[in-house]
């Protein structure tokens, strides 16, 4: 005769106990007496950053605030029970909500380990404190479980606070990189420049993405972290990209078929406009004697010089020219080589080249550099070019008086 176990269902109207029960109430013996004071005030704050990673429901967490407040502070001290006796109505009544409601908080309450059941004869919950304030008896809710897990739920709340952090950052790193990667297909639409490099660009960031999404779903932190790294290698592919199909794009590089003369006019209000003037050849501009004429003063005259007297005027970045008879283009090679030399981020570049144009962006370059190079810039150069193009969108930016101010330095000429 064999004996088959079932769950006890006598009418007595008292709590059932499961080995569920039982494992809690030894754990918390075992780990009671080391449980030290615990400040009522930021189990608040403690239970909202952990209650992810407790699967703790926000309506559950609610009564669980409500019954810490009917606690006192100093019941919270190392010796003192924690126990709060509401009734279910008056718990409802807070809440908004049905006993029936209450009940089902209380039951996950209690399967999550966060409170337990101190039940009188009678199954009511009462309590009486003294003079102090001292709990002298009470059956209702013991709420030591939070006491003595304060540390562990500390360290989740922690572990959670972090991981925030990281999808926080996470999506603003990608919407980055998506407005970074968007900016360049567009100007390489612009230029009319094809090849699979440029859909390629859009694919691997398509690829991040998805990852991350399904990172954040899982609630994988490490997943998520790799995920973002790989913005990390996709932001050097665009570099590369960039510099080998956007912004050297002449067969010829020393810039014959476009060598451009550059002309800037200085007004009485200070304000400069810089406009490159494309000659069919460069023969015919290196032929006109008074595109590198400079007159003796800048107030309302016309500042105009070849690629190869802008290289005079900035010897730094004369070291990334290496032909004898510079164009347009090598001058824009030059100032992507030094964009990644000096820091500058390839968005803010980007963002300079569509604002000013590649001609004026590689002048913006050759300045920042020199300032460098002279130990000018008190900031960052990253910083210091930024500067320059926030200038330049609210047309306050005065490219016509630096090159005076270096050509002055170049020749000799005050």
């Amino acid at each position: 005769m064999t004996c088959t176990q079932t769950a006890f269902t006598g009418a007595t109207g008292a709590r059932p106990i499961t080995a569920w029960s039982r494992r809690l109430v030894r754990d918390l013996e075992a780990r009671g007496p080391a449980a030290g004071s615990v400040e009522r005030n930021r189990l608040y704050s403690v239970l909202d950053g952990a209650k992810v990673a407790l699967g703790l429901g926000t309506p559950a967490l609610e009564t669980l605030k409500h019954l810490i407040g009917f606690t006192r502070p100093d019941d919270w001290q190392e010796g003192r029970t924690p126990l709060a006796w509401p009734s279910n109505y008056t718990l409802a009544e807070r809440a908004g909500v049905t006993e029936s409601a209450i009940k089902a908080r209380l039951r996950q309450l209690r399967a999550l380990g966060l409170v337990a059941a101190h039940d009188s004869a009678h199954g009511r919950r009462t309590g009486r404190r003294d003079a102090a304030g001292v709990i002298t008896s009470a059956y209702g809710l013991d709420l030591s479980p939070l006491r003595i897990r304060f540390v562990e739920l500390a360290a989740l709340a922690e572990a959670q606070t972090a991981q925030s952090r990281l999808f926080k950052e996470g999506r603003l790193a990608i919407a980055r990189m998506r407005r970074l990667v968007g900016q360049v297909l567009a100007q390489a639409a612009e230029l009319q420049l094809t090849g699979a490099h440029w859909p390629a660009l859009q694919e691997a960031l398509d690829a991040i993405a998805e990852q991350a999404v399904t990172a954040r779903s899982a609630r994988d932190s490490d997943l998520y972290q790799a995920a973002l790294d790989r913005l990390l290698g996709l932001e050097r592919d665009i570099d590369a990209t960039i510099d080998a199909h956007m912004f050297y794009l002449e067969d010829n590089p020393s810039g014959s078929k476009t060598a451009p003369v550059i002309q800037i006019q200085t007004k009485s209000s200070s304000t400069e406009s810089v406009s490159g003037v494309r000659n069919s050849s460069s023969d015919s501009a290196r032929s006109n004697p008074s595109a590198a004429s400079v007159p003796a003063s800048p107030s309302r005259s016309v500042f105009k010089a070849r690629p190869g007297d802008l290289l005079t005027m900035f010897p730094r970045a004369a070291m990334y020219v290496a032909t004898p008879r510079p164009g347009w283009p090598d001058l824009h090679a030059a100032a992507v080589r030094l964009r990644t030399d000096l820091g500058i981020r390839t968005d803010t570049w980007v963002d300079a080249v569509e604002r000013l144009g590649r001609d004026e962006a590689a002048i913006a370059m050759f300045i920042t550099a020199e300032r460098q190079a002279r130990g000018d810039i008190r900031v960052t150069t990253g910083a210091y070019f930024a500067g320059m193009l926030a200038k330049a969108r609210v047309d306050q930016l005065d490219l016509g008086k630096s090159l005076w101010g270096f050509r002055g330095s170049a020749t000799g000429v005050q």
